[in-house]
């Protein structure tokens, strides 16, 4: 059975991590102070379509492990057993004594942009700074942590966003990665999510859980002889206030929404309001008007129509086109039915489906020697892979309208938008720049903000 304090604590590490962490004790260097930068270098690029940005999230989950992360005698056991080639231990055990000390997060500083908020690629979305050790120790589980989080509430503001603001519901669990779907969840929630499916979680994190029947319901009926219908109103019966019915088991058109419209009324003749349908395949635009004019031809124009199967932003994008293309022509208001509509996306979004990992980095950029910051440069003869060294500033800058229009990296702290010419650099490509007058601008607003330190 797996020991999940060795797996998930401080040892959920890369072993090169603590290779070099003994190299900086052996060579003197473990009080050395440094910076990490934490960013991304490109948005992610779904093949038919690609981000224009990302939004931050993991942070707070990250902040908790690193409070319980800390290197026990159980850890240091484990790391004894570890030998070299020649069979010698790996680990000496003066450094095992170091870390038995001081193996723990509480000397290391964090900044960051807060969750929720969007970020952009070459800008720190993480600052790390603390003792060499520790923060090369880091580096493995912030990348995991803050990566995936941000790759999924990124998907999931493109999915709001497609679907003009209609409810959302995250219906991933089945296909996520074990339970790493929890932390996809909570990312999915920040970036524009509703609610989830997911019972656990969904408590955890203070939000109802949201969800209805599958088509296995109905195949039981059918198998017992009750039918479509019998399901329906079984369900109707045990959930008269919450009745949502799957309509496409048999025929949605012919058999589901009929049926689901006989209950409907039913529930009505008892004084019961019912909340609507899910349409999980076929043509979804053609069978939300459709559904809809059935609906509304029975009295029921308030229902919501439930739309779900390998929905993503593009998939709803073009649904809702069709929607306003084709509703006039069957007497429907197409912005009435698209303000019914509420998207449970699964797959796509846990996956985040098309680029599966978001190319978030962590890099040195400083080390502290007689109380200054000194940059450490990364040179790479790909342009696009060289650090912006030092210790930095991050700023969004915002223009006459109050819209953010640049993010920029400075060096000092003094505001740059008291400058009368701010002229601003591609990050890589120092060709490029941008020039804004103080005229131009409405505010800049400091993005990192501390987050953890040994206060925390």
């Amino acid at each position: 059975m797996m020991d999940d304090r060795i797996a998930e604590g401080i040892l959920f590490t890369d072993q090169y991590q603590l290779t070099m962490a003994q190299l900086y004790f052996r060579f003197g260097l473990h009080e050395t102070h440094a910076q990490f930068d934490h960013f991304f270098r490109s948005y992610p690029d779904y093949g038919s379509h690609k981000a224009g940005y990302c939004v931050n999230a993991g942070l707070e989950w990250l902040a908790a492990w690193m409070k319980k992360a800390f290197f026990g005698g159980d850890e240091i056991d484990y790391l004894k057993t570890q030998t070299g080639q020649l069979g010698e231990p790996l680990f000496a055990n003066d450094f095992l004594s170091w870390l038995g000390k001081h193996g723990n997060f509480a000397g290391i500083t964090m900044w960051s942009v807060p969750e929720g908020r969007v970020v952009h690629p070459n800008v720190p979305v993480t600052v790390i700074q603390g003792p060499l050790p520790m923060a090369q120790i880091l580096e493995s589980a912030l990348l995991n942590k803050l990566n995936y989080q941000i790759l999924i509430a990124t998907k999931a503001a493109r999915i709001r966003e497609a679907g003009r603001g209609q409810p959302v519901l995250e219906f991933g669990m089945r296909r996520g990665p074990d339970l790493g779907i929890n932390a996809g969840i909570r990312a999915a929630l920040i970036g524009g999510a509703d609610f989830s499916s997911t019972v656990g979680i969904s408590h955890v994190l203070g939000f109802p859980p949201k969800g209805t029947h599958a088509h296995s319901m109905v195949q039981v009926f059918m198998a017992l002889g009750e039918g479509e219908l019998g399901a329906f109103r079984a369900y109707a019966d045990v959930y008269p206030d919450d009745c949502l019915l799957l309509v496409d088991t048999i025929n949605t058109l012919e058999s589901g929404v009929p049926n689901a419209i006989r209950v409907f009324e039913e529930l009505r003749r008892k004084g019961h309001k019912p909340l609507g349908i899910r349409l999980d395949s076929g043509d979804l635009a053609y069978l939300s008007i459709q559904s809809a004019k059935m609906l509304d031809g029975a009295g029921f124009p308030d229902t919501k129509i439930v739309l779900s199967n390998q929905l993503d932003e593009l998939v709803i994008w073009q649904v809702i086109t069709q929607i306003e293309e084709e509703a006039p022509r069957y007497g429907l208001d197409p912005d009435g039915l698209i303000k019914r509509l509420i998207y449970g996306v699964g797959t796509k979004l846990i996956t985040s489906r098309g680029d599966s990992a978001l190319d978030g980095v962590y890099k040195l950029v400083a080390v502290k020697e007689k109380g200054s910051w000194v940059p450490a440069i990364k040179l790479s003869e790909t342009p696009t892979k060289t650090l912006n060294p030092g210790n930095k500033m991050a700023w969004r800058i915002y223009d006459k309208r109050g819209f953010a229009t640049a993010d920029l990296l400075t060096i000092d702290e003094g505001d740059p938008g008291g400058r009368d010419v701010l002229k601003m650099r591609h990050p890589s490509d120092h060709s490029k720049y941008r020039v804004m007058k103080r005229t131009e601008i409405s505010k800049t607003e400091p993005l990192l903000v501390r987050v953890f330190d040994e206060a925390t």
